[in-house]
């Protein structure tokens, strides 16, 4: 079973080190992986009480009909109704989640780009990272 909350908090701290040392491709990897664990952890956090932990498979009914939404924050948003429907109400929030999940290509992607974004693009991909983290952890404890 996965602890996606705690598999956030590592990958934020994985995120911030690449970071650190300079690492753009692997911070723009690792960042969007960060968000994944998030927006997963969001989604665990609105299941019923006694429901498994555990994504609905065909051949797993954990008491829930949530589906892996893969590595996919669309997906991820249209299995977590309020916080998709408090997206919407803030557009440039959405344009921060698009950038993340997509800063040249998608972000699972990226592990095999060599390219370096230049200093602009990633100061401003991280600039959006940072702002929708923060944002969506508020919405975690208001949801």
């Amino acid at each position: 079973m996965e602890d996606y909350q705690s598999a956030f908090m590592h990958r934020h701290i994985d995120t911030e080190t690449l970071h650190r040392s300079g690492r753009k491709i692997a911070t723009m990897h690792f960042g969007g992986i960060t968000i994944e664990c998030l927006l997963k952890s969001m989604i665990f956090a609105t299941l019923p009480k006694g429901a498994s932990q555990e994504w609905k498979t065909e051949s797993n009914n954990p008491g829930h009909t949530i589906t892996n939404p893969g590595h996919s924050y669309t997906e991820a948003l249209n299995r977590h109704n309020r916080l998709r429907s408090r997206l919407d109400k803030f557009p440039e929030v959405r344009k921060w989640l698009d950038e993340v999940e997509n800063p040249s290509q998608h972000f699972i992607d990226m592990r095999y780009c060599c390219n370096e974004p230049d200093d602009e693009n990633y100061k401003r991909w991280l600039d959006k990272y940072q702002r929708l983290i923060k944002w969506l952890q508020k919405q975690a404890t208001s949801l």
